[in-house]
């Protein structure tokens, strides 16, 4: 057993405390005659298992491993190792629970140990609820949402996933229920209390009552920060506060401008040229009505060839070299508008895309640039001062390891 704590200590490891703590009570049952020898065994063996998925990283299976073990024996080691399991898979209720559960029972833990159940309790507390539940009379089941959780006076507040609960007490045919809805990061009170509260004799008693503040339970009290709603987007700057202090932002944003304002600008031109070739074709299609005895001349070849459109209309031969000379210029016209708002109508479109293609880029990029982070470098600060007792196997050696820096 000391060979194991002394590679745990070459590893940075402050823990061998926890390991011995758990080996002496699944390594030696026949010291206790209370224990069935076949219940010990299987509790040390699925422990072990534990052991080996939270090693790796398969921390679901490592909760169901230590929740089986610590069925068949509740030693405090199984407890904290369960915890740790929940927090990682996601279960921030159940890991509220089994922290606060392990710091409350476990009295001879050492500093470290407690520590980390400290760190890891902190670490559930942004996404859970804190229910304290206040009953008259003790010796009442209390249920949340149908579920029992304990009989009053309960050692401390209750760990609740955010949303709306039904609490509930019960005892000798009485209920008292009460409907809470609560949010992550803050504390609550349900008051269940059987008997009628009598009423306050003057004003100021009951502006007095309704100053006066909650006992405070066997648990610590949330941090001051608790107390403060959660934000609604954690963990990233809100997009537009983003969008114009960071340098991947502004390039973004920037493109998306140029883009759009281009291809808007564009298409203005592009309209400004066709409603100018629209013009155009009125003034030579009215030229051509003058020029033919048909009140509706046909002018599909008149651009083609001005001169043989003439002769075809009767025109006297003097006026046909003047005439074409009139039509070639008008048509050459009309054709430099047509041809104008077609380049600026493709141009408009290429501008238009590259501010779409932009806007989208910009908005992944967000979800992907660490510097969209809130506040990275105090989360980096508080990972710095966090510790945390995590298990692990490899061959030859078993134990647990504080992780986190110093």
């Amino acid at each position: 057993m000391r060979k194991f704590c002394v590679r745990a200590l070459l590893r940075g490891s402050l823990s061998c405390a926890v390991l011995l703590g758990a080996s002496s009570s699944f390594a030696a049952p026949a010291a206790r005659a209370s224990d069935d020898d076949t219940t010990v065994a299987i509790a040390r063996e699925r422990f072990k298992e534990g052991v080996a998925f939270f090693d790796q990283k398969q921390y679901d299976k490592a909760r169901v491993a230590f929740l089986q073990a610590y069925a068949l024996k509740k030693h405090p080691a199984v407890l904290l190792n369960l915890a740790q399991s929940e927090l990682r898979c996601g279960r921030e209720v159940d890991a509220a629970k089994h922290f606060s559960a392990y710091l409350r029972e476990s009295t001879t833990v050492s500093e470290a140990e407690r520590q980390a159940a400290e760190a890891g309790l902190s670490a559930t507390k942004s996404a859970v609820a804190l229910l304290d539940v206040n009953v008259d009379e003790s010796g009442a089941e209390i249920y949340v949402d149908g579920a029992l959780e304990g009989i009053s006076p309960l050692p401390g507040a209750l760990y609740v996933a955010p949303g709306a609960h039904n609490v509930e007490a019960r005892k000798g045919g009485k209920s008292k229920a009460q409907q809470i809805n609560t949010s992550a990061g803050r504390q609550f009170m349900a008051d269940l209390s059987f008997g009628s509260k009598p009423l306050p004799a003057a004003p100021a008693i009951a502006a007095a009552g309704a100053n006066q503040k909650p006992a405070p339970s066997a648990e610590p009290a949330p941090p001051p920060e608790l107390e403060q709603p959660a934000a609604p987007s954690p963990g990233r700057k809100p997009f537009f506060k983003w969008l114009v202090t960071s340098p991947v932002g502004v390039v973004g944003l920037s493109l998306t401008g140029v883009g759009v304002g281009g291809g808007i600008g564009l298409a203005v031109a592009s309209k400004k040229s066709y409603d100018n070739a629209d013009s155009v074709a009125a003034q030579i299609t009215h030229a051509a009505s003058q020029d033919s005895m048909m009140a509706n001349p046909d002018t599909r070849d008149l651009c083609n060839d001005p001169s043989s459109w003439l002769m075809k209309q009767a025109s006297p031969p003097s006026d046909i070299a003047a005439r074409t000379g009139q039509y070639d210029a008008a048509c050459s016209k009309y054709r430099d508008n047509v041809n104008s708002g077609d380049q600026l109508k493709t141009w408009s479109t290429v501008g238009f895309v590259v501010g779409g293609v932009a806007a989208v880029s910009t908005v992944i990029l967000y979800f992907v640039d660490p510097a969209a982070r809130l506040d990275s470098g105090a989360e980096a600060r508080s990972e710095q001062k966090r510790l945390a007792i995590v298990p692990s196997v490899g061959p030859g050696q078993t134990g647990l390891t504080v992780i986190g820096s110093f």
